[in-house]
């Protein structure tokens, strides 16, 4: 019996000589666990509150560097991990350590350079510190190697539009092009994510910035928000902006439907500056329900979501 056991140790020890060190689904299987702990630790710490006891956030802290060894561990065992890399940097990151942060979405990149997360996680930082034109050339890199992935897509349309002038000199686009190109990439990330809020809320508000508005356009994309599983506040804040692009398409009566919708305190003023503007249109078209005339969401006030 024992000389049956050491055969096999024997042939186990000699397959991992031929074979490698280690299965690679063991080392997958390992990156999964720690980005499950991560994900634990996040959702923990998006509950906390001032009355949060000390004891508890004296544990998660304690979790929390202690997965930080872990990963340390991880990496040594595994350096040209990409994608382990990628969620450490992550981790310093929201630790508020930028510059590790930084450091390992870097060599994420030396350790493959198709790794698209890394590129899109630097191109934030290069966004924030005053290199949007780098920014931009690092998310349509993220984008090239993974087209599917919305937030690419997202973080590249909001850093073009806010960024004119860096956008034009990275593709030589016009005011009107940058918008164009924001709006078809925003449009791109809602349609690939269709459930998210925030990506089909922002499409329809940039609507407003365009010079000249698509306003049927501009409703389309409302409607289309509110198909999605909202709650009443979201519901809410995209009642009122269907009653403002209403407004502009000249339905007065449609408008004020959704106006009646707007129920809750936190939209009172809303509500009661687009009833004004309903009244003063009345006043100037005699009653009439039609009107080339729209609410400014840059003065007027407006719920932010």
């Amino acid at each position: 019996m024992w000389r049956a056991l050491l055969v096999g140790l024997f042939a186990v020890t000699l397959a991992h000589g031929v074979y490698g060190q280690e299965d690679p689904r063991d080392a997958e299987r390992q990156f999964r666990f720690l980005l499950s702990r991560g994900d634990e630790l996040r959702a923990q710490h998006d509950q906390f509150d001032p009355h949060t006891p000390p004891a508890v956030v004296q544990h998660w802290t304690a979790q929390l560097k202690r997965l930080e060894r872990d990963y340390q561990h991880f990496l040594r065992d595994h350096p040209q991990h990409a994608r382990a890399m990628v969620a450490y940097g992550g981790l310093l990151y929201d630790e508020e350590d930028e510059d590790g942060g930084a450091r390992w979405w870097e060599k994420a990149i030396a350790a493959d350079p198709r790794e698209p997360y890394a590129y899109n996680d630097l191109a934030n930082i290069y966004g924030h510190d005053g290199h949007a034109a780098k920014a931009l050339q690092y998310y349509q890199t993220a984008i090239d190697l993974a087209p599917t992935e919305p937030v690419f897509r997202f973080n590249w349309a909001t850093t073009c539009q806010l960024f004119r002038n860096e956008s034009h000199a990275v593709y030589g686009w016009s005011v009107d092009e940058i918008f164009q190109h924001s709006m078809e990439q925003f449009r791109a990330a809602r349609d690939l994510d269709p459930q998210n809020y925030d990506y089909s809320t922002t499409y329809a508000e940039t609507f407003y910035q365009l010079p000249r508005p698509d306003w049927p356009g501009a409703y389309e994309a409302w409607q289309f928000c509110l198909r999605q599983p909202l709650d009443d506040r979201q519901r809410e804040f995209v009642c009122g902006h269907l009653a403002r692009v209403c407004i502009r398409l000249g339905r007065i009566d449609e408008a004020k439907l959704w106006v009646a919708k707007l129920s809750s305190g936190e939209q009172a003023s809303v509500r009661r500056a687009i009833e004004r503007k309903i009244a003063e249109l009345g006043q100037k078209t005699g009653g009439s329900t039609t009107t080339n005339l729209l609410p400014n969401p840059a003065t007027d006030p407006v719920d932010k979501h």
